[in-house]
């Protein structure tokens, strides 16, 4: 019961750090471009209350637990030990680096011209973070264990020579705009800023056909890199299909102007697309090398692990975006929170 606990957990934690991250990653890019592009400093002064120095730290912490998964298993660093120890020390060092940014953001006045250049180091490396992350999905695929052995030139040369790779990048990075796009216009429309609203509709509005290609481009991809997992992804097309719908029904209340339940859909669209895939991968962890135990991955393609996942991730999320939120609110004084 213990490994089928320590599952769920891993998993949840992966699919939160998603969702938040990219709420977070996005606020800061769209901060940045905003106030230092666009020059609108007066229409993205609300986003600059939402990020938190605890982002930072929840950032450090996800990627500590990424490379701690990683250990786990001896047979990925013995097989996989230079394309695995790449992307985790890349990430951590992105990770500090955006740290320190946003800190130095914090700190300077704005008058001060080092500020914009901190602030958009905030932005641009909160949007390399996810990428470099996903690199670790690309590896999972297989078609890296013999150029890894070579040494890392050789394997960077495989990486960026490969369609799913840039696939996955693609995705990622719309991923991270789209889904802060969405929160933020729920988080316009609760602080009562029209402007501020209708920004961010327009954003998702344009984003929304981009992440339907993107999506799209992704299973190509997989198709061309591991066409045993594409074919295993067939047999749960239907939360593939949840998923679509969730998207589609999502940008549909948002066209309408109904703002109330869209982040939840967005909640519950990356959930089927990323639990689709974790159980579609399974058994193995790395094609074909290295497989995970029987009795476990059996167990995590049952309904208990897609339920049981579903009620504390959705639940957990709803439970810290809302407390986040209600912090802002009342650091915004809106009337609702006095």
């Amino acid at each position: 019961m213990m490994q089928q606990l320590i599952l769920v957990v891993l998993w949840v934690v992966v699919y939160g750090y998603m969702i938040t991250a990219s709420i977070d990653f996005g606020t800061g890019f769209y901060l940045f471009y905003g106030q230092s592009i666009k020059h609108l400093d007066y229409l993205y002064a609300p986003l600059q209350k939402w990020l938190s120095p605890v982002s930072e730290l929840m950032n450090i912490g996800f990627v500590l637990i990424f490379t701690a998964i990683i250990g786990l298993s001896p047979e990925m660093i013995l097989n996989f030990q230079t394309p695995l120890v790449f992307c985790g020390v890349l990430a951590i060092f992105l990770t500090v680096l955006k740290g320190t940014f946003f800190a130095l953001t914090e700190l300077l006045p704005k008058e001060n011209r080092m500020r914009s250049v901190f602030l958009a180091g905030n932005g641009i490396t909160g949007i390399l973070i996810p990428a470099v992350l996903s690199i670790a999905l690309v590896i999972s695929e297989g078609g890296f264990s013999d150029v890894g052995a070579r040494g890392l030139l050789p394997f960077i040369i495989r990486l960026l020579s490969n369609f799913y790779f840039w696939s996955v990048m693609i995705v990622a990075i719309i991923s991270i705009f789209y889904i802060s796009a969405m929160h933020l216009v729920l988080f316009a429309s609760k602080i009562g800023d029209h402007e501020l609203t209708v920004h961010f509709r327009n954003k998702v509005l344009f984003l929304s056909m981009p992440m339907v290609f993107a999506s799209g481009l992704v299973f190509l991809g997989l198709e061309m890199q591991n066409p045993e997992h594409f074919l295993r992804t067939l047999d749960y097309s239907w939360m593939f299909m949840f998923s679509l719908i969730s998207l589609l029904s999502a940008v549909t209340l948002v066209f309408l102007k109904k703002y109330q339940w869209i982040f939840t859909l967005v909640m519950l669209q990356y959930f089927f697309a990323l639990f689709g895939y974790t159980v579609s991968h399974f058994p193995y962890l790395i094609y074909p090398d290295i497989l995970m135990d029987h009795q476990l991955s059996a167990w995590a393609q049952s309904p208990w692990f897609f339920f049981i996942a579903l009620i504390i991730a959705i639940a957990a999320l709803i439970g810290m975006i809302a407390l986040r939120e209600k912090r802002v609110l009342r650091e915004l004084a809106i009337p609702k929170y006095k």
